[in-house]
């Protein structure tokens, strides 16, 4: 498939639940010249199956060039809860094979690893606000996340579960006592664990009534003032990575 400069490119987007949906990272992606299309599949909305890929490779009318798949409170294999978690793990699978792109954030990078068999263990304690990322080789060189390369990466994270690097998957970006921070398995499908789409406002709304064991030190406030300190290099890395996501597109 190849899409010309000028054509926009058409993203579908999987919200899994309310409250964590594209956020900002939906508008850069746009302002890049994609057309961000979300599904609430926890509201009944229908997830395409394929995407609308035919098996020659070719596209029917409405179908989409990547996927993105975000974050949520649900473990990746929580389907009796996520009855929609099964064929999102399908999708994902197809991505792998090389089928479509996609880009999948924290749930959505966990959910990534587990449709490659990576196992997935809970934390004793999650990690949430501010870390420091730095890339490896191999994601200074990735035709995605080599936009993120350079000096350390303040990254927010939000999460409970944490993954295994999948065999056979690049690490792309590392940090933190959770070491697997973003991945690529074969050409086309990438995962993080730490989030390029939030703020503070949605941290703090995530943290609302939210009866969690907050990491050592850390109050909601101080979790609060350290994502808005850093708000500055999070929009500047986080436009450019949906930036370099639809500069890829285009280039396929």
């Amino acid at each position: 498939m190849s899409i010309g400069s000028g054509e926009r490119v058409r993203i579908l987007v999987i919200e899994h639940e309310n409250g964590t949906g594209p956020e900002r990272f939906g508008q850069w992606l746009e302002e890049a010249g994609a057309e961000v299309v979300v599904t609430r599949p926890y509201l009944g909305e229908e997830i395409p199956t394929g995407l609308g890929l035919q098996t020659d490779g070719t596209q029917s009318d409405g179908a989409f060039d990547a996927l993105i798949v975000l974050g949520g409170s649900a473990g990746p294999n929580d389907d009796a809860d996520n009855p929609w978690f099964p064929q999102v793990r399908d999708l994902l699978r197809a991505s792998i094979g090389g089928e479509f792109p996609s880009l999948n954030i924290c749930l959505g990078g966990e959910m990534l690893a587990l449709a490659a068999e990576a196992p997935i263990s809970r934390r004793a304690h999650p990690q949430i606000g501010i870390y420091e990322l730095g890339a490896t080789s191999a994601g200074e060189s990735d035709p995605v996340f080599g936009s993120l390369a350079g000096e350390a990466m303040p990254a927010v994270l939000f999460h409970q579960e944490e993954m295994a690097l999948p065999d056979g998957a690049a690490l792309l970006f590392t940090g933190s006592d959770a070491p697997v921070q973003a991945y690529r398995l074969g050409d086309f499908a990438w995962g993080t664990q730490f989030h390029p789409e939030t703020d503070a406002g949605q941290i703090a709304r995530w943290l609302d009534g939210n009866d969690l064991d907050l990491p050592a030190g850390k109050t909601v406030d101080s979790i609060i003032a350290e994502v808005e300190a850093a708000d500055g290099e999070l929009v500047a890395r986080g436009r450019r990575l949906a930036t370099a996501f639809v500069d890829f597109l285009r280039s396929r």
